[in-house]
């Protein structure tokens, strides 16, 4: 039962001794650059998705040939892209950061155009789909939440709150762990990390740590989540374990 949980966590984070960039150079520069590939094994093809913020539009580039083979009109200052499990389509976040488009573009990757444009919260950022392909999990850094996307219909079925106490949380990027179980979003303002239980859409734990956090990723074993912190110029490690035991869900410190 997925609703019985006891969390504990152990944390540790780690100083990388090096400057980071500023925050706008970061959302000028560093955003654009999240990419997603996909690769084809039986035909031996590699495409990357590359979201060119300024021209409104993603770039497909062959990196077999490392040329750009296309360039799909979306809508305004797109961001970030993820590929479903199977390749066949990207979502990507139209963060309208001047003109406000607030959108997620879904291209088909073997047309290379746009079959659907879906609204969602104000300056979406980061965007995550889950290792079946059923949902596509979105940050609205200015809405303080998160919509989850149904990739069968395309329509927005939930919108989870990400509130750090009195303050805005501002969620910035998200992951998802390998069994798909949860998402966690490194809310940039309110320096935490939420962990969404993606079964029932609502946030089972908000956890400090360090300023400023930008990015997330899972270790594959599902058992680490790594953040990493702009302003504090650190990583927060974060590991830890579930056991199932008797029907019942527990989440215990893994160690540092």
């Amino acid at each position: 039962m997925r609703n019985n949980r006891a969390w504990s966590w152990d944390s540790r984070t780690q100083n990388r001794g090096s400057k980071l960039s500023p925050w706008w150079l970061l959302r000028c520069l560093a955003l654009p650059m999240l990419m997603a590939l996909w690769c084809v094994s039986a035909a031996a093809q590699c495409r990357a998705y590359v979201p060119t913020h300024k021209s409104n539009s993603v770039a497909v580039i062959d990196t077999s040939a490392d040329q750009v083979i296309a360039k799909i009109p979306v809508q305004i200052q797109p961001l970030a892209v993820a590929i479903t499990p199977n390749g066949s389509f990207a979502y990507v976040t139209n963060s309208g950061w001047v003109f406000g488009s607030n959108s997620v573009s879904v291209i088909d990757t073997a047309s290379n155009t746009v079959v659907a444009t879906i609204g969602v919260g104000s300056f979406p950022v980061g965007v995550a789909i889950t290792p079946n392909g059923a949902f596509a999990y979105v940050t609205n850094e200015s809405s303080d939440s998160v919509s989850v996307i149904n990739t069968a219909t395309n329509i927005v079925v939930a919108t989870v709150p990400v509130v750090s106490g009195s303050f805005n949380s501002g969620p910035y990027a998200v992951a998802i762990t390998p069994n798909g179980a949860f998402a966690y979003t490194a809310n940039a303002a309110a320096s935490t990390v939420s962990v969404i239980d993606t079964a029932t859409n609502k946030v089972m734990a908000t956890v400090p740590v360090g300023t400023t956090p930008h990015g997330v990723a899972i270790t594959p074993d599902g058992q680490s989540a790594y953040v990493g912190n702009e302003y504090s110029s650190t990583v927060s490690v974060y590991r830890h374990s579930y056991q199932h035991r008797g029907g019942y869900g527990e989440w215990g410190g893994g160690g540092s």
